[in-house]
């Protein structure tokens, strides 16, 4: 009996902790990422605001759920270290041990919404898949959500690379903080204008499918003191775009 209460798409996936939105913006940002007509959404905000947890939510409830055209996320974070260049090539180990590491916050984020057991699966059976931004070209993107986070470390020509590989049902989220811009920084400045995601933010600004979002500052939802943290860093280092 129960099936026939299931909607023509199927069923909402039952995921192990139900989003609770702890601030309007993270709700506007779930709802941008749900409209039908988005392909492209551009999300820039600082550390904490919940911007990575709520696209990653979003993007497996439509993987999980049947009927809705979207067989598998892929995650791509850029192998950037922290105020430094990529590292890949010289860190031990295969490739899914060399770019773990650039992965920790990722894999912390499908256990919470998923279980570690399930997330594990959905891995090893390709509903999951941990990207590496140097070898998409070539590569279409179809029938797939696509998060790639930390963006403000990816050059014009690399974001130019990834966007150009969208195809037949593919949603994109793009997603970053210029004011943790790793890969521009020399002697302490930061050249966030270098950056592709800086360069992609104002290009497609009046592109049809297309969508931006900004979080601020009072969007953190990490422990208090880092908000005040944030704040004596706010005049230097906050971008707002």
């Amino acid at each position: 009996m129960a099936r026939q209460y299931k909607s023509q798409i199927g069923a909402i996936p039952k995921i192990v902790n139900n989003i609770e939105f702890q601030t309007l913006n993270q709700k506007i940002f779930y709802d941008i990422i749900s409209e039908e007509q988005t392909q492209l959404v551009l999300c820039h905000g600082i550390a904490g605001t919940g911007k990575t947890y709520v696209s990653i939510y979003k993007a497996l409830q439509d993987v999980l759920r049947r009927g809705t055209g979207y067989d598998k996320l892929i995650i791509i974070n850029p192998t950037v270290d922290v105020g430094n260049e990529d590292k890949l090539g010289f860190l031990p180990g295969e490739l899914d041990k060399k770019i773990q590491q650039y992965n920790e916050s990722t894999f912390t984020i499908l256990d919470k919404i998923v279980g570690k057991d399930k997330a594990n699966k959905m891995i090893h059976d390709g509903k999951i898949e941990i990207g590496v931004l140097n070898f998409l070209r070539g590569t279409n993107l179809e029938n797939c959500y696509v998060i790639l986070d930390e963006a403000q470390n990816v050059s014009p020509m690399q974001m130019k690379t990834i966007m150009t590989r969208i195809s037949h049902k593919c949603k994109m989220i793009i997603q970053g903080d210029l004011s943790q811009c790793d890969k521009y920084k020399a002697n302490g400045i930061t050249a966030y204008e270098k950056s592709g995601f800086f360069d992609v933010w104002f290009r497609l600004k009046e592109v049809e499918g297309v969508n931006h979002m900004e979080f601020d500052r009072e969007d953190c939802v990490r422990h208090p003191l880092v908000k005040r943290i944030l704040k004596t860093y706010e005049d230097e280092h906050e971008i707002k775009l």
